[in-house]
This record gives structure tokens, sequence and C-alpha cells, in this order.
């Protein structure tokens, strides 16, 4: 089987927004950073019947994104992009108003990863000919699922 390498434009994020949820783009993103192993707990297990071997089991999985990229509005109303304003409204939630979901996946998988989320809202800002900046660091929390992609 042949192989090729990917573009990094070519990962699509879409964020729950509402109670049905209807998925919805992120826009405007430059940039991302999948760490599927961020927030891992590694327990030695070593004991006198490991014979000096080092042993050791894993007790939590977990996972985060970073995206970064350009804060985006509508021309017409001012609104901020609705996937950047989910996200920003879901760092604001508290207990669990601060949990939502997100889902990724490269633009020719047939499957999506499906996380359940909180937020964290990283820097706002730019210099006077830069584009204004956005981004969101985000935490799984539960296990990851997968569903089909349309």
């Amino acid at each position: 089987m042949a192989t090729k390498k990917i573009e990094a434009r070519g990962y699509i994020f879409q964020v729950a927004v509402g109670p049905t949820p209807t998925w919805t783009p992120v826009a405007g993103l430059t940039s991302f950073s999948y760490n599927p192993g961020d927030h891992d707990a590694h327990t030695e297990s070593t004991d006198f019947d490991s014979q000096g071997q080092y042993e050791e089991v894993v007790l939590q999985r977990g996972g985060s994104l970073k995206l970064e990229g350009t804060r985006r509005v509508d021309q017409a109303t001012g609104l901020a992009d609705p996937g950047q304003a989910a996200l920003d409204a879901l760092a604001q939630g508290l207990a669990d108003n601060s949990v939502g979901q997100i889902r990724f996946r490269y633009r020719t998988e047939v499957q999506w990863r499906v996380w359940s989320i909180t937020a964290k809202s990283g820097e706002l800002g730019g210099g006077t000919n830069d584009l204004g900046k956005w981004s969101m660091e985000i935490n799984r929390t539960g296990a990851e699922t997968y569903t089909a992609a349309p």
C-alpha cells in the first residue's frame, strides 16, 4: 500500500451546538496540536515478584487539542464565527455547562473522532499589521468514541 504525506489544513474540526446537536465547523484555523497521550496516568507496579524488572500499568487515559487561528466575525452582524463562539461560551461554563463535544478527522478519513470536552480560552490579540488571533485549549473528558463520516 502506497502512502502519502498529508497537509495539516486537511483536518476538519466541528463543535456540537445546541441540544440536538448541530455540528458546526470551527472557522479561521491556521494550526492545531493533537496530543493523544496528554493527561495519561502511569503507575509503577513493580514488586518483589518482578525480579528486578520495571513494571507499570496505565490507570488513566486522556487527550488534548490546541486550536489556533484568526478571529472570525460575520460582516453583517459583527457576531463571532459560530464554531469559535460555541467554544468561547463553553470556556466560560461551570459544572455541567463546562462540558461540550467536538469531533475531528482528516478530510479523507471515513470516521470522526468524537470527544466530550472542556475548554480554556487561549490568547486573543495581534499587532498593528496582524490579523486578530484566536486560540482554544481543549481537554478530553471521558472515552474517545467514533462515528461514521458523511
